[in-house]
């Protein structure tokens, strides 16, 4: 890894795909146009070879430059950097400190494990670099010299010492031994719970609606009928029989997909680097700096605290716009149980006091979590019940009952409790919460608002933000007492230096 490197072979293929992409927008118009010849059969030989022809030489106009800067692609370790040069016209480099980089992560898609081809991702709190697609055993060596090479560059700071250039040697197969140690595997029960738990039926909605929208509703409807209209005789029955069909199938559908791609989940620790790794069809490799993380998060819905599960990730900063990433968080555990869950967190995090806190809201703040709810919940059932339905007061009753009890377990769960530089944070929506735990020098802003129907109750709500991806990770405690606003602002002031803002708003 100390000479430049390039991509792997099946990249190139990679050029030709993207230059069909390129053009499946001109090629349909083209299509739909000579829908009438198609479908007719009056095509000659000439036509479908001068079209062929066109449609050659422009997969090879869009994606010969693609090609070319792929051809041209080298990556490399000099001098504490890792460098990335690409560009065909116009040469472009791009260098990120090794002491910066905070996640190391590479993923196998389906097709890309069939020639032994990954994914990169270097994650830094700037912009990072993504590479498609190299060869794993470049990966994994990648991985390792870039592991060793942060701790000891972190050891050689500490001692004030220095070393020549390369601090690290490959073996003769261009890999290293470094030795991690495992700190959780799931197992197979464990694995089924998760899948259970972990909104499994909304899952396989995500799928379903966007097929829906993809081939029309009304196609879908009017062959379910074509089907049963004579073996159902009621058109109630039928629908409720196509409803019950429909949530479990899509569950145990749901269930079969958060299963697959959680396979075999572990988490590992190699010098200061947390490394998980999971996945069936394409697996996944992330890995986080623990000394670049911003916050721990402790989550669990009311099922999985009943069964005594939770999960666990953290966040850390990076600008890129890459969708899975924007929030900057990063699972470590995602189905544990609770007394496991915190002894990893104390051999992960010393220096972290993690510590549920009991509830802060006071009692005339409770009915501030579902009031709007409610009021609009009565509004919808009673425009549905006058128009449409005479029974909408029965599903009113029960949808509002439920937000009621949601309200008021979240005002029981949330609050706060500080430690010294620390703050534990519980917020809670819907019977989900999330348990933050922020040092102060992390901090970056605080949000307080307090208008003039929260300062008739002497209530406020303040937020906590640290840096997370592009946006940010924010953490909210509403309807708390004015006096607990005044500790948290105090404790946050104290972090000015290292703050960007804080702000008071109505």
């Amino acid at each position: 890894m100390y000479s430049p490197q390039k991509l792997h072979p099946i990249a190139y293929l990679g050029s030709v795909v993207n230059g069909i992409k390129n053009l499946w927008i001109p090629l349909l118009i083209v299509l739909f146009q000579s829908r009438e010849a198609i479908f007719s059969g009056n095509i000659s030989m000439k036509y479908i070879l001068i079209a062929g022809g066109v449609l050659i030489l422009a997969i090879v106009l869009f994606g010969g430059m693609d090609f070319l800067n792929k051809y041209r692609t080298r990556f490399w370790i000099e001098d504490g950097k890792f460098i990335y040069k690409d560009g065909v016209i116009t040469n472009r480099e791009k260098e990120l400190d090794v002491r910066r980089i905070q996640s190391i992560d590479f993923s196998e898609p389906i097709f890309h494990r069939l020639f032994g081809a990954v994914k990169l991702d270097i994650t830094t709190p700037g912009d990072g670099i993504k590479i498609d697609t190299i060869k794993k055993s470049q990966a994994i060596s990648l991985q390792d010299i870039l592991y060793d090479e942060k701790s000891y560059i972190r050891d050689e700071v500490e001692a004030g010492a220095s070393s020549e250039w390369p601090r690290v040697t490959e073996d003769e197969h261009g890999t290293q031994e470094t030795a991690s140690e495992v700190l959780y595997h799931m197992d197979g029960k464990s694995l089924l719970l998760m899948s259970m738990t972990s909104g499994a039926l909304g899952t396989f909605l995500a799928l379903v609606f966007g097929f829906i929208n993809l081939i029309g509703a009304n196609f879908l409807i009017e062959r379910y009928f074509d089907y049963f209209e004579d073996a159902v005789a009621s058109i109630a029955l039928a629908i409720g029989l196509a409803v019950g069909l429909f949530i479990v199938v899509g569950y145990a559908i749901g269930i079969l997909i958060m299963a697959m791609k959680y396979y075999k989940y572990s988490l590992e620790m190699k010098h200061d680097d947390l490394i998980v790794e999971y996945g069936l069809l394409e697996k996944k490799h992330q890995s986080v700096n623990i000394n670049r993380v911003q916050n721990i998060i402790v989550k669990d819905s009311i099922i999985r605290r009943m069964i005594g599960y939770y999960s666990l990730s953290v966040t850390i900063t990076s600008d890129s716009l890459d969708s899975e990433d924007i929030d900057g968080t990063v699972d470590l555990l995602p189905f544990i149980k609770r007394d496991r869950l915190y002894e990893i967190v104390q051999h992960i995090f010393p220096n972290y006091h993690v510590e549920a806190p009991t509830g802060k809201v006071p009692g005339r703040g409770y009915r501030r979590y579902f009031q709007v709810m409610t009021a609009i919940l009565l509004i919808v059932t009673a425009v549905v019940q006058y128009f449409w339905f005479d029974y909408a007061w029965i599903i009113g009753l029960v949808l509002i009952l439920v937000f009621v009890a949601s309200g008021i377990y979240s005002a029981r769960n949330s609050g706060y409790a500080i430690h010294g530089n620390e703050i534990n944070l519980m917020t809670v929506g819907f019977f989900k919460r999330s348990h933050y735990v922020i040092k102060q020098e992390k901090l970056i802003e605080a949000e307080w608002v307090y208008n003039p129907f929260l300062r008739r109750d002497d209530l406020g709500i303040i937020t906590l933000v640290t840096a997370a991806g592009i946006l940010g990770s924010r953490a909210t405690l509403k309807f708390i007492d004015q006096q607990d606003i005044d500790i948290i602002w105090n404790w946050a002031e104290r972090s000015t230096s290292h703050a960007e803002d804080f702000s008071e708003g109505d």
